[in-house]
């Protein structure tokens, strides 16, 4: 423990491993790369010294010089001198040094990043590649040319524009291609060797996702097969397959292996079979009178090959990690940062049997419209980082509507899990600016079987569930309710919305209208909505409205009613000039910001006065606080029409909002009107309503009249119009053209 404390505090150090390894690997080094005799000359015929001392300076920068240096001198000095061995040593500062220091100019300190990156290949292929080779071999050339490399008898000045010389270029291009990813792969796993296991990992990672161990096998088979014919004695009858052209095949069969297997494994493979190859050259390349010619070729092939081979495993490494980045952010929610359900559907076919959770937050929708989206994330983030202590390390929580969670649990004793998670779901606060919150949480559960088909309509069925258990206060489990009234309920709700769909498109609504009538005879008209059916029935607004708002669609319905509304008036406007119409808007519609504008458009498309247009306005919490709501209730005043509140006295409309209401007309709700006669507080409560009306000089309507007796009470107590059977039932709106 003491050493291994020591060795990494002191590694790095230029008197640790910089100036220890360079005179460990060099010999190494020495004894891989190959030489080639060429008209009585020795030259490289794959050079790796450079790529090494490269590798080192690029790991290490200004700590690697003393160890370089010291291993160049102690490997010249004995052969040849003092002089050629400081000649030496500049010869390494010529190029490799100036070539790392460009590079890391360019590059930064990203520069000191594994091989393989895409961003970082080109600046390494023209710095430490064709800089760097161009440098050494002009610095040689210069230094042969001036003798200065001392009594060295195999190393003699040539003319730089020879065979001979582009034979040398091409070795230490090859050697520093294909050598420095290898030599940074050693020094590194030296000096950390915990970076074996991340090249392991990443080697894993490159390979494509549908490779098998036949194919890898196959591969591996036909790079042996045809390194061992190339370098194989030359005394069997396959000549053919024992020459330079057995390099051709080679290249194909790389390919293949590099589409396959990535960067990290292929380079690795392709160094071993070059250092096979470049040693046992003489086995493929006889020496005949084209030896020269042979040996160029071969170099040139390496050369294109590696480049080739190196570029494209690059590219398809990098196309694998973006693939893998590309499933990883579809897999997760952008907004809330939680698995979505993409993720879960693929987690639940990786396990046999699974328990699906749903926790249903319907006030989340209220929250965000009085509070932002943000509330909603940072509700739903909080709540997901709030269970983690009850869910084992391979139970994950999934992001589903607005409105839920989904948390796939491990099937081992499901309900008391599912009892945890519920009660600690109930322990959840929502702190927001100090202020504590804490919606309601539905939760329902089933046990869920792989392979899975029907992902989509089991949360549906889930959601279902969990709205009765906001009732029950306990999870309730899918198998202990009718599945087949759940799924009933899912499909009812799934065909409505695809009727409205219809009937939007293809007029299949109708409009009926109800008298509104004053004690003098004087009358207006509230517009009512219904909808024809599958079969033609018609369906009441109570029933597909409420849908309507949950799909959001109800402010196109209003807009349709509007449009057919003053169409009607547009068409008998000289039968009935003065007709006037109520009609209702739902608080989306009040909430949109250009609601005000599209009426006033409809308003002249018609030729419609403002004057003969009532709009009905109920007070909901959708509406509480909404600042473009009063905004568009404000914008139809000043255009000229008369702004109803509707159902006052139910729900959210209530005395103390009346103070602060800028409304034209106020219709007490129907449940206070039709027991006036016989419920003493009814009746105060309506004659209370009327007095403070009467403060803000509104117009009162009555709902629910059925009798002479409640209509007379409701003039005496100063109501100015009523509404109901006793006045007239609902009719189509044609009707009204028969009854001039």
């Amino acid at each position: 423990m003491k050493f291994s404390s020591l060795y990494n505090k002191y590694k790095d150090k230029w008197w640790g491993l910089p100036l220890i390894l360079p005179s460990i690997l060099y010999p190494i080094t020495e004894h891989m790369s190959a030489y080639v005799v060429v008209d009585g000359f020795e030259i490289s015929f794959y050079y790796l010294n450079m790529a090494l001392l490269t590798a080192f300076t690029m790991i290490y920068g200004f700590k690697a010089i003393p160890g370089v240096m010291a291993c160049i001198f102690f490997r010249v000095f004995p052969d040849r001198g003092l002089e050629p061995a400081f000649m030496s040593i500049m010869h390494y500062f010529t190029s490799a040094a100036i070539s790392c220091a460009a590079y890391y100019y360019f590059t930064g300190k990203r520069g000191r990043a594994s091989f393989g990156r895409h961003s970082l290949t080109w600046h390494r292929i023209v710095w430490l590649v064709f800089i760097n080779a161009t440098l050494f071999l002009n610095y040689f050339q210069a230094v042969l040319y001036l003798g200065m490399f001392g009594g060295y008898s195999q190393m003699m000045y040539v003319n730089p524009f020879t065979t001979s010389t582009l034979i040398n270029y091409q070795a230490m291009l090859v050697g520093n291609m294909t050598g420095l990813p290898m030599f940074y792969l050693v020094i590194r796993s030296i000096r950390t060797p915990t970076f074996l296991i991340k090249y392991f990992n990443k080697t894993r990672n490159q390979v494509a996702e549908d490779l098998r161990i036949p194919e890898v096998i196959c591969f591996l088979g036909a790079i042996t097969l045809l390194t061992v014919l190339m370098v194989w004695p030359r005394s069997h009858t396959l000549t053919l397959m024992n020459s330079v052209y057995t390099l051709t095949l080679l290249l194909p069969v790389m390919i293949w292996g590099t589409l396959r297997l990535g960067h990290a494994a292929i380079s690795m493979i392709w160094w071993v079979v070059l250092i096979v190859l470049c040693n046992n050259f003489q086995s493929y390349i006889p020496e005949e009178a084209d030896y020269k010619l042979h040996i160029a070729v071969a170099t040139s092939s390496f050369a294109a090959f590696s480049i080739t081979i190196i570029l494209m495993a690059i590219n398809i490494s990098r196309q694998r990690v973006l693939n893998i980045k590309t499933k990883r952010l579809m897999s997760v929610d952008p907004v809330v940062h939680l698995p979505n359900l993409l993720a879960l559907n693929a987690d639940l076919n990786k396990n046999t049997i699974s328990v699906l959770c749903q926790l249903y937050m319907p006030e989340l929708e209220l929250l965000g419209r009085h509070y932002g989206l943000l509330m909603q994330i940072e509700y739903k983030q909080q709540l997901a980082h709030f269970l983690q202590p009850v869910l084992n390390s391979d139970e994950l929580i999934y992001s589903s509507s607005a409105h839920d969670l989904i948390v796939r649990l491990c099937p081992t004793n499901a309900e008391k899990r599912i009892s945890e998670l519920h009660n600690r779901a109930k322990k959840f606060r929502f702190i927001r600016d100090g202020v504590k919150l804490y919606p309601q949480i539905g939760c329902s559960y089933c046990i869920i079987n792989y392979p899975v088909g029907h992902l989509y309509l089991l949360i549906g069925e889930l959601r279902a569930l969990a709205e009765i258990s906001l009732t029950t206060n306990l999870p309730v489990d899918m198998r202990k309710q009718s599945s087949r009234k759940v799924q009933n309920q899912v499909k009812s709700k799934v065909d409505m919305m695809h009727q409205l769909q219809r009937a939007l498109e293809l007029d299949r609504f109708e409009l009926m209208v109800q008298p509104i009538e004053s004690k003098n005879g004087d009358r207006y008209h509230e517009v009512l909505l219904r909808m024809r059916g599958n079969n033609d029935e018609l369906i009441f607004p109570n029933t597909f409205l409420p849908l309507a708002n949950e799909f959001g669609m109800s402010s196109s319905i209003d807009i349709w009613v509007l449009h057919n509304t003053m169409k009607f008036m547009d068409e008998n406007r000289l039968s009935q000039p003065d007709r006037r119409f109520a009609i209702n808007l739902t608080p989306a519609s009040i909430c949109r910001e250009d609601m005000a504008h599209l009426i006033k458009n409809l308003l002249i498309l018609h030729g419609i006065s403002p004057e003969q247009i009532i709009l009905e306005v109920t007070e909901t919490d959708e509406l509480t606080n909404n600042e473009q709501a009063a905004k568009t209730l404000d914008a139809l005043q000043r255009l000229g029409c008369k702004i109803a509140i509707d159902d006052f006295g139910t729900g959210y409309a209530s005395y103390a909002r009346l103070k602060n209401m800028q409304a034209d007309i106020l219709k007490i709700d129907g449940s206070f009107v039709h027991n006036i006669l016989s419920s003493e507080m009814d009746y105060k409560i309506v004659e209370s309503i009327c007095e403070l009306a009467r403060m803000k000089n509104m117009t009162l309507v009555a709902e629910f009249v059925e009798t002479e007796d409640i209509r007379h009470a409701l003039f005496r107590m100063g109501i100015d119009y009523v509404q109901g059977y006793l006045i007239g039932k609902p009719a189509p709106i044609e009707n009204l053209q028969s009854a001039i």
